[in-house]
């Protein structure tokens, strides 16, 4: 109970600690509008300033000191952070009294203690995030020294060459879990950023055992509920997807957590996954072309708008008003073939379009949602659809598909959504409820 409530007051430090950080500084900028602009009648806001400046620092001290009881810092660092956080209570005070008492010690040294002060501030606000944000926080992005992906995995000549551990999974640990699990800042005693580190384990012991991802440490912590007390990543930070999950268990599991596994070796599903987010040579070229906006441009003038979902992996929302298509919907469609496999979200609603269109397609092998109601679609066109292995949204209303449409339907085990108002099937049939069974959300209802 007691460390409970040292860490929830702990946990005001980063919120209180701008207060000294702003008065010290503005301390500073007045006592130069002072003596530059020889402006006695301000002598009295410096002093007020550095007396503020002074208490607060004390007070983010002490909070500062009640939150590294928690644990999960790098002890260097915090020591570091710690000594110059006192450092700088004790030498604001100084300042404050040397300057209040002015009269009494030469400018020199009130500048001198005042200079020390705003050193000593800048030293604690730089160890002070490198404890939260990691020890290259500050140069990460300067002009200057070698640049480093925080993101992607290394720069492979072709897919074949990737690795699970090293190029998949983790990108995906820096993304979702080395804000709190990395050099500098090891919550738990747990190191995430690399794969020698992660043998070492954490307070709590290994963080995978080969073999069994239901005894994995890892595992157990990403896949409990959002408000368990160990859910990761903890904090509100955003979740491991369900595919990244996956991974990791496959890794864990049939990859046996070997850091030289290939990804060649995994299931097609997760090769797929993994494909688009692999830094492969030359990529950056390939995407720029497949998303050349001359051609948008070219697809915009014909009626389509189109829109960049992610620019990570090429992928489109592309719509064909219903007012555009006028009859001329089946020609349409062949000017998305040459991007058919960065189209993942399709609208056709209204168009006209017929059972034979639904052959080309088909074709968007990549397609999640698809919009296709109002159309004179029966059950004999909706049977292309299913080659269409990662249709998640499927809309049909108000189209002429019936019950034996749903076999079809059933095949596609990627769908979770499908909606059939205005159709000729009875919400109550019980295709409709084998399906609902399945997982698939069905709507009846505009």
């Amino acid at each position: 109970m007691t460390q409970d409530l040292i860490t929830f007051f702990g946990r005001f430090h980063p919120l209180w600690v701008h207060l000294p950080i702003g008065f010290l500084i503005i301390a500073v900028f007045f006592k130069a509008y002072v003596a530059y602009w020889k402006k006695p009648a301000m002598q009295e806001a410096v002093n007020f300033s550095l007396l503020l400046g002074t208490i607060s620092a004390l007070v983010a001290a002490v909070l500062g000191f009640m939150l590294s009881q928690s644990g999960g810092y790098d002890g260097d660092l915090l020591d570091i952070h710690l000594v110059a956080g006192w450092t700088t209570v004790i030498i604001s005070a100084i300042a404050w009294w040397v300057n209040k008492n002015e009269l009494r010690f030469s400018k020199k040294l009130n500048y001198t203690v005042l200079g020390f002060m705003i050193l000593a501030l800048s030293v604690t606000g730089h160890f002070g995030g490198s404890l939260t944000h990691g020890e290259d926080y500050l140069t990460a992005f300067a002009p200057f020294g070698e640049k480093q992906e925080e993101t992607k995995g290394r720069l492979l000549a072709k897919v074949e060459d990737a690795e699970v551990f090293t190029d998949v999974i983790q990108p995906i640990l820096r993304s979702k879990c080395q804000s709190c699990h990395r050099s500098g800042k090891s919550k738990g005693e747990l190191n995430l950023a690399s794969y020698e580190t992660m043998l070492q384990g954490g307070e709590n012991g290994p963080v995978f055992i080969a073999a069994d991802a239901e005894k994995s440490e890892l595992i157990r912590r990403v896949t409990l509920p959002s408000d368990h007390d160990d859910f990761m990543p903890a904090e509100g930070k955003k979740p491991l997807t369900d595919e990244e999950i996956q991974i990791l268990i496959w890794w864990i599991t049939k990859g046996k957590a070997d850091p030289k596994v290939s990804l060649m070796d995994a299931d097609e599903e997760i090769i797929a996954w993994a494909k688009p987010r692999l830094n492969i040579l030359g990529g950056e070229k390939m995407m720029a072309v497949s998303i050349d906006t001359a051609y948008f441009k070219t697809l915009e003038k014909m009626g389509f708008r189109v829109r960049v979902l992610s620019h990570e992996t090429g992928a489109l929302d592309v719509v064909l008003p219903s007012d555009v298509a006028k009859e001329k919907a089946t020609e349409l469609l062949k000017a998305l073939l040459s991007i058919k496999e960065q189209i993942y979200w399709l609208s056709l609603a209204g168009t006209g379009i017929q059972d034979s269109d639904l052959n080309q397609v088909a074709q968007f092998s990549n397609l999640q949602r698809l919009r296709i109601e109002n159309n004179p679609i029966s059950d004999s066109g909706i049977s292309s659809l299913r080659s269409l292995s990662k249709l998640e949204s499927l809309n049909l209303n108000g189209t002429k598909i019936s019950e034996s449409g749903l076999e079809t339907l059933s095949e596609i085990h990627s769908l979770k959504s499908l909606y059939l108002w205005n159709t000729a099937i009875d919400p109550q049939h019980v295709k409709v409820e084998k399906i609902s069974a399945a997982g698939v959300r069905v709507i009846f209802g505009s």
